[in-house]
């Protein structure tokens, strides 16, 4: 069978388990005895060996079936978790990565076997008494038994009022009552999915009035391989249990007549009452359930279906792409309506208004559904920063919030190798040694921030930490030294200027680069990454108490509100999102400070930037009164923008011109006005 059209979701779904796995084991290490994370850990661990035999990576699936085998045994209680158990199912988890990484590259898992790893995982078991069967293995031997025993595990069932009054009513009706223990194949991945077709096999066979566990608990996978059903029915035994049979992937089925009056009788016996009362609370409620569920085919609940489906990016992209094609046709009958109002009827004008409304909802739409939680990145640093742990010999804890901070899908994928650098920065050169941090009356461990919240159209991403913060008088000295800056300019910086000084390009204060990082290497990298994308990072520290870098990101690259201003003969757009105020400023009170043009605001000393001097565009003849100033912002730092005039706000499409005129800085793009006119668009960033 050719599998490679399934291989696009193989890789998606591998990824899932493998980052549940991370977590999972995460939590594990910290709470060894929680059997809801060991389940979960045995389940994605199993559905990967199902999913890499499925495709016939069997390397792949060696491995998983080896990891299966011990948390099998952590399962039954027959072994514990310890610190170097988890780091071994670490390393497991990096070969599976590994496989992973081949298989996308290569369509191929690669030849390594793994062995030290297998090896250690399979010491751990013979440690432990030899290695033992997984649960998986058990089964076989358990359908073996004598029907004596299959009895007994009926019997041992506990039937709710509203069940045994069933049971009667069938048996008045000239119907048998079976009890159906199935067992599923151990390899199968689906469990839920193949319980609903052995209840939707059985409802041809007569009406289901209880199972074991409970339709919801089988439904949520809440079971290992076995489940018992009871069947009124008016077919024979044999009948019933070949209809399960013949369900794809159960392994085996068998059944029994139940007498009812035993049934009966074990429910008025006084000893049974406390098992009955203890039962009540779970069985009474899920028992109508559980009739109705099978009759309709349909369990109770929460929908069975995931609603939500996998789209490729590129397809997104093109759906945006039309998107902007239509805010700049709706653009150009808006410009076109105004321009000639008067000619125009009143339901022209109402057509128009629909039409921006419309075009405003689908742009909404088409990016909500660009939109990913920032978590599918951050997802992976709680496991680096506890490898980083081990490896500096540091005691420290990652903290994050806001997880479900949505950003645009292209922000999300190249968000992760910034914020992986600030947090290695943070646990190598942020944080001290345990010793140190006592000897400053701090608690041992050292604590890690990551924090991402929502601000007006941009996205905040902070990062950080409770160390020794930033040294300034060391940064500027090593900057006076490598000639970055002179000493008269080292004198009238400011401290967070001196700090902004990390983010030049190879300018490191640290001793000995280590392979981790070193504070200021690759700084430049993250800067120049972020800013790419529209967002500007910024660091603030206090010497002893730790550091913070803060990035403002936007929330899309596509589609955005601006301000559209006039200098001479030209347009240009200013994002809403970098702009804080807009003032007319009287000619006189415009001052000089160090030659520079400042203008003094609600307290505030802002510098101004004649913008038409900055793009060499031709200024107005004459000199204005007041001049029409546009007050943007990047962070804490301000700046005064000198326009002509202002048009107006508008919803503009950012088209990229990088690839085709080597522009300045200063443009971060271009925009296709309603008249087909161009109008670059102005980075507020870059300009402050």
């Amino acid at each position: 069978m050719d599998v490679s059209q399934y291989l696009e979701i193989f890789v998606e779904e591998t990824r899932e388990h493998l980052q549940s796995l991370n977590e999972n084991l995460l939590v594990l290490e910290k709470e060894p005895e929680n059997k809801d994370t060991i389940n979960e850990i045995f389940r994605a661990a199993h559905s990967l060996k199902g999913m890499a035999g499925t495709m016939g990576y069997k390397r792949m699936q060696n491995l998983t079936h080896n990891m299966e085998n011990v948390f099998s045994e952590i399962r039954n209680d027959k072994m514990k978790v310890t610190s170097d158990l988890v780091d071994t199912l670490f390393q497991c988890l990096d070969a599976l990565e590994a496989y992973l990484d081949n298989v996308v590259n290569a369509q191929d898992e690669g030849t390594d076997d793994n062995e030290p790893i297998v090896k250690l995982l399979n010491d751990f078991l013979n440690g432990q008494g030899g290695a033992r069967e997984t649960a998986a293995e058990k089964e076989p031997p358990a359908q073996s038994q004598e029907p004596s025993a299959s009895e007994d595990s009926f019997k041992n069932v506990v039937f709710s009022e509203f069940e045994r009054h069933a049971i009667k009513e069938a048996r008045g009706k000239d119907m048998e009552v079976y009890g159906i223990d199935v067992h599923i194949d151990p390899n199968c991945i689906l469990k839920a999915a193949r319980a609903f077709l052995v209840f939707k096999a059985l409802e041809t066979k007569g009406e289901i009035i209880k199972s074991v566990p409970s339709t919801q608990d089988i439904e949520d996978e809440k079971f290992d391989l076995e489940f018992k059903m009871f069947v009124v029915s008016k077919e024979p035994l044999q009948s019933v249990v070949d209809a399960v049979k013949n369900v794809f992937e159960v392994k085996d089925a068998t059944g029994e007549v139940i007498t009812i009056n035993d049934e009966i009788k074990e429910e008025e016996k006084p000893a049974g009452e406390p098992a009955e009362s203890a039962e009540k609370p779970e069985t009474q409620p899920a028992a109508p359930a559980a009739g109705k569920t099978a009759a309709k085919g349909k369990p109770s609940g929460k929908p069975v279906v995931n609603r939500s489906v996998r789209v490729d990016i590129e397809k997104l992209d093109v759906l945006m792409n039309l998107v902007s094609e239509l805010i700049i046709a709706k653009n150009g009958l808006v410009a076109s309506n105004t321009a000639e109002q008067t000619q125009h009827s009143q339901s022209f004008n109402e057509q128009i208004e629909y039409l921006e409304r419309v075009t405003t909802n689908l742009h909404e739409s088409v990016m909500n559904v660009r939109m990913v939680p920032i978590e599918t990145v951050v997802s992976r640093f709680p496991r680096m920063i506890r490898d980083l742990s081990k490896k500096l010999d540091k005691k420290m804890e990652l903290y994050m919030t806001g997880e479900d901070t949505e950003l645009d899908r292209t922000v999300i994928d190249e968000i992760g190798d910034p914020l992986m650098h600030l947090l290695r920065n943070s646990a190598d050169h942020g944080l001290e040694s345990a010793q140190v941090r006592k000897e400053k009356g701090k608690p041992e461990v050292g604590s890690i921030f990551l924090d991402a919240y929502q601000d007006g159209n941009n996205v905040v991403i902070e990062v950080r930490d409770d160390g020794a913060g930033i040294d300034v008088a060391k940064i500027r000295s090593k900057a006076i030294d490598k000639g970055t800056i002179t000493l008269e300019q080292a004198d009238s910086m400011t401290d967070n200027e001196i700090i902004e000084l990390l983010f030049k390009p190879s300018f490191s204060t640290a001793e000995k680069i280590t392979d981790v990082s070193g504070r200021g290497v690759g700084l430049d990298v993250v800067k120049s990454k972020i800013e790419a994308l529209g967002g500007d990072v910024e660091c603030h520290s206090v010497i002893g108490e730790g550091s913070t870098f803060t990035i403002r990101l936007p929330l899309t690259l596509a589609i955005i509100q601006a301000l559209m201003v006039r200098l001479g003969s030209e347009q240009y757009a200013i994002s809403l999102g970098s702009i804080q105020t807009v003032e007319d400023i009287p000619v006189e009170d415009v001052k000089f400070v160090q030659g520079k043009e400042v203008i003094t605001l609600r307290g505030s000393v802002i510098p101004l930037i004649r913008l038409g001097e900055l793009l060499e565009v031709r200024d107005m003849d004459e000199e204005p009164e007041t001049l029409t100033v546009v007050i943007i912002k990047k962070g804490d730092k301000q700046a005064g923008v000198v326009v002509d005039s202002l048009i107006g706000q508008m919803e503009i499409v950012i088209k990229s011109l990088g690839k085709y005129i080597n522009i300045n800085k200063m443009i971060s793009g271009a925009t296709i006005l309603g008249d087909g006119d161009i109008a670059l668009i102005i980075d507020a960033n870059s300009i402050v």
